[in-house]
């Protein structure tokens, strides 16, 4: 083919030897196409956050995901009542009015149930990605799902604690144990409505092969489910001084609800049954149940309770093994942090989830043998050699669950989901 020589280029052609001159309106559907093609390949992700972005607890989860999943071409916008803090480069949309967001949110949960999901449809709408997707966190609507799949949007849910029927079974038996009425608020109800919810998500996040196993009990299909697990992030143990001056023998720590479902009444018992000198130390809200049930066991000179710690660092700084005899979890954020800090773990199966191997990091045990948990705490306490042991293993293990590998984990399972991964 012969290209004829131009006296001067025309703005917007091509005049490389060899390529045929194009017409500026050629190179604008060209361009145009192109960036059809970007925008196809473009992911924006709508998470549903009913509570509130606080720094601590299921909001910190998922605010610290959110910001590790956003990047080029994968944007993500959390709809939520307010939060503390900017997430760049995620978008933020706060669903309370300015005056809201400084009122105790008790006062406006009820509001907020009525507002924020029609506000994320919106946001849902005005999304110019390929493919948009929503995700999911606790106690959306079955309303709104069933919105979302009319719209062909893909639903990701996130199963942060088991499924709620069988929840209810573990929990409901552990009172018992006590001699108490159950106190977990779980409805058969909740359980029909979570059932329900849970048939009509594509897709479901599972921190633990306990939560899948949970689901698979309560009739989900495994072809649902998303292998993932949780992190954490190194600066927020980031410091030197320790909470509590050195004392004779082992401090052992528990962080968290002081409560019947994290196991609390088990390990004050198994404490005190193994005569190990040192403390026990319990950061966390207390259930009312524990502190009836286990007033002597909590009176004991070498027990001693926080209410609340803003630096848990601190208390991990003073500690020398981390005890969390949990019941019913989904992938114990607290779990991830003792590792990071160095610490040796005994805790449960569920309290384990993908992260703790038993015999590497700590110990898994079932919350029940009372005898193995004794010895546990007892061979830990005496042997300062297998605690340096399991402590190097926790701290290298935990640097595999850093909150910015574990989101871009979560990021590339939405894509291959949405057929982007390939």
């Amino acid at each position: 083919m012969i290209v004829k020589p131009m006296d001067s280029p025309k703005a917007g052609q091509d005049v490389r030897p060899g390529v045929l001159a194009e017409e500026p309106a050629c190179a604008h559907r060209r361009q145009d196409r192109a960036f059809e093609r970007a925008v196809a390949k473009s992911i924006s992700l709508g998470v549903l956050m009913p509570l509130p972005l606080n720094g601590m607890g299921v909001g910190y989860t998922c605010s610290s995901l959110a910001k590790g999943m956003a990047s080029e071409n994968f944007d993500v916008t959390i709809v939520t009542p307010r939060a503390q803090l900017a997430l760049p480069p995620v978008q933020l949309v706060e669903v309370l009015p300015d005056w809201a967001r400084y009122v105790p949110y008790r006062l406006v949960r009820r509001w907020v149930g009525r507002t924020i999901e029609r506000v994320f449809l919106s946001c849902i709408d005005q999304f110019e990605s390929g493919r948009p997707a929503a995700y999911l966190w606790p106690d959306a609507s079955l309303e709104t799902i069933q919105h979302l799949k009319r719209r062909g949007v893909a639903v990701f849910r996130e199963q942060f604690n088991c499924h709620t029927g069988t929840a209810k079974r573990i929990l409901d038996h552990a009172y018992e144990r006590l001699g108490v009425a159950p106190a977990h608020g779980i409805t058969s109800a909740k359980v029909d409505r979570e059932t329900q919810v849970l048939e009509a998500v594509d897709h479901v996040f599972c921190p633990s092969p306990l939560v899948e196993a949970s689901l698979l009990e309560n009739g989900v299909p495994r072809s649902k489910f998303l292998n993932a697990s949780y992190g954490w992030e190194p600066a927020r143990l980031v410091g030197k001084p320790p909470l509590l001056e050195p004392s004779a023998g082992v401090t052992v720590v528990f962080v968290g609800a002081i409560c019947v479902r994290k196991g609390a009444h088990l390990l004050l018992d198994y404490w005190a049954q193994s005569g190990v000198k040192g403390r026990l130390v319990l950061a966390g809200e207390m259930e009312p149940t524990i502190r009836e049930k286990c007033a002597s066991l909590l009176a004991r000179d070498d027990v001693i309770v926080f209410d609340y710690l803003k630096d848990v660092g601190a208390l991990y700084r003073s500690a020398d093994l981390f005890m969390f005899p949990s019941l019913e979890e989904g992938s114990p954020l607290v779990m991830y942090e003792a590792c990071g800090a160095g610490l040796p773990v005994v805790t449960t199966e569920m309290g384990a989830g993908r992260f703790v191997r038993d015999g590497h990091e700590g110990f898994v045990l079932d919350p029940y043998d009372a005898a193995r948990w004794v010895e546990a705490i007892r061979l830990l306490a005496g042997d300062l050699k297998l605690r340096r042991t399991m402590s190097e293993a926790a701290a290298g293990r935990a640097e595999r669950f850093i909150w910015a590998d574990v989101a871009s984990q979560r990021r590339q399972q939405i894509k291959e989901c949405l057929g982007h991964g390939l």
